[in-house]
């Protein structure tokens, strides 16, 4: 029989070359040397924070919020109230079901914390998958005329809840809420409002499931698609109590606390991401590293939105980071915008009136603000992704390619990405800017390496001539000034 190729034996003096990998385990050809490379893979990735797929998870965890829901009243005397008490005690039985899509990768902790601190169980909080390639070939079998895949991908994750997750355990509720605004940091901007594309893609997926028959009724699931304007506070408690008072039985008072409970969680989400980030800046810092900031929107921390681009830089030595995860500490703003602020040139370290005056669309805003901290930290560096057609993120691409070339930062980017996933070329792509980074750095830590000899030489010099001449100190550093 044939043998495989790493056991044909090769004319003495020759070498075998493998071209065209996409693998890193791929390039030897025994067991041990593998194992070698899989280890040496663990090391580094363990070693190194990829602050997007941190984000992904906690975005849909439980952060247990306190259970602010009304008790069930002891004595019931109208169908209103009997009704009521058993919307109280069902809602621990209640199953709701909500997309792993879009605006969720910013938005769920605060949703998921409404329902719990209402009682409803956290098992009972379930999201679709992580998008794969098996759930969207699954699920893409109704058409979406929309050519952007993030938005597209919302029915096979809906598909992924009626057939995957239902069938298991059935859901009671699907919720996928149309998100308008959100609130926001920035200051000075026009809106923070959502792609509209995003914000009605509930809608356009409701209508794939719903045209030729009512899917959701069949299955015996309500359908619940609220429009939400979360950057309003007094308004998106209205509107959540309107659409769950007759499925939760709510009362004004513990609606406003669910609401209260989520911003909590929402904030929680925020501040354990920038306190980790804080750390590896520093740490990055103090090790002469480069980290990269990824300048893309909340929902391109999904694998299967980004291609896990972002993947293959960490396990080659670099921490990732999210705009949303940038760290607000006082003293990095001040370091970072404090001299513009003082000098007029913006009015507060989140504005970005300097570069972008039409700042009314969030994601686009941060991706903006991503971009100037990562011009102005010594550590980073940016790359954009974007999705296929993005409407929102064509008309920043030459402003956020200035804004961080004219620093003298590197910048690189993946744009118009798709359902299709290029291994081969993306691998490539990764290999290219990782070699440039690596000339980039090595030069980076020579300059370090070099201003510190300099700064010890001189003041070496300062010592001697102050112990030599016994002249005034002015005078030495007048003499430094010349010398250096």
């Amino acid at each position: 029989g044939s043998l495989p190729p790493s056991k044909v034996p090769r004319p003495e003096g020759t070498r075998r070359l493998i071209v065209g990998n996409s693998c890193e385990k791929g390039l030897v050809e025994s067991v041990d040397a593998m194992r070698v490379i899989k280890d040496q893979l663990e090391a580094t990735t363990d070693d190194t924070p990829n602050l997007v797929d941190v984000a992904a998870q906690r975005a849909f965890r439980s952060y247990s919020p306190n259970v602010v829901a009304d008790s069930a009243p002891s004595l019931t005397f109208t169908s209103a109230q009997r009704r009521r008490a058993q919307l109280l005690e069902g809602r621990a039985e209640l199953r709701i079901g909500m997309p792993r899509v879009l605006s969720m990768y910013s938005m769920a902790p605060l949703f998921r914390s409404y329902f719990e601190s209402l009682g409803v169980l956290s098992r009972n909080v379930v999201f679709s998958d992580f998008t794969s390639p098996t759930l969207y070939k699954e699920g893409a079998k109704r058409g979406a005329i929309d050519p952007c895949f993030p938005s597209k991908v919302a029915i096979p994750h809906m598909h992924n809840l009626l057939q995957v997750k239902h069938a298991k355990r059935p859901l009671d509720v699907i919720f996928f809420p149309m998100i308008d605004d959100v609130p926001s940091e920035m200051v000075s901007a026009i809106g923070h409002r959502i792609c509209p594309t995003i914000t009605a893609t509930p809608e356009a997926t409701k209508a794939a499931f719903t045209k030729e028959e009512d899917t959701f009724a069949k299955k015996g699931i309500r359908f619940i698609n609220t429009f939400v304007n979360i950057g309003q506070r007094e308004l998106f408690e209205r509107q959540m109590y309107n659409d769950f008072r007759d499925v939760l039985g709510l009362s004004a008072a513990e609606n406003r606390r669910a609401v209260e409970a989520g911003f909590e969680a929402l904030a929680a989400f925020s501040e354990g991401l920038r306190s980790q980030t804080r750390v590896e800046l520093d740490r990055l810092e103090r090790e002469n590293r480069l980290g990269i900031v990824l300048l893309g929107r909340p929902y391109h921390a999904d694998h299967g939105i980004n291609h896990e681009i972002l993947v293959e830089f960490q396990k080659l030595g670099y921490p990732i980071f999210t705009p949303a995860s940038l760290p607000l500490d006082e003293d990095l703003l001040e370091r970072l915008f404090g001299d513009e602020v003082r000098a007029g040139v913006i009015e507060n370290p989140m504005d970005i009136a300097d570069v972008w005056k039409n700042a009314y669309s969030e994601n686009s805003n941060w991706k903006l603000w991503a971009a100037k901290f990562a011009a102005r930290h010594p550590s980073l560096i940016a790359m954009e992704i974007t999705s296929f057609r993005c409407g929102h993120d064509a008309p920043i691409f030459a402003v956020i390619e200035g804004i961080v070339e004219q620093a003298g930062t590197p910048y690189f980017s993946f744009k118009d990405l798709d359902e299709n996933r290029p291994t081969g070329s993306i691998k490539i792509r990764v290999e290219t800017i990782h070699h440039f980074l690596k000339r980039f750095q090595d030069g980076f830590v020579e300059r370090e390496e070099v201003t510190g000899l300099i700064e010890q030489e001189l003041a070496g010099r300062g010592v001697d001539l102050m112990a030599a001449a016994h002249c005034e100190p002015q005078l030495v550093q007048i003499g430094l000034s010349r010398g250096a």
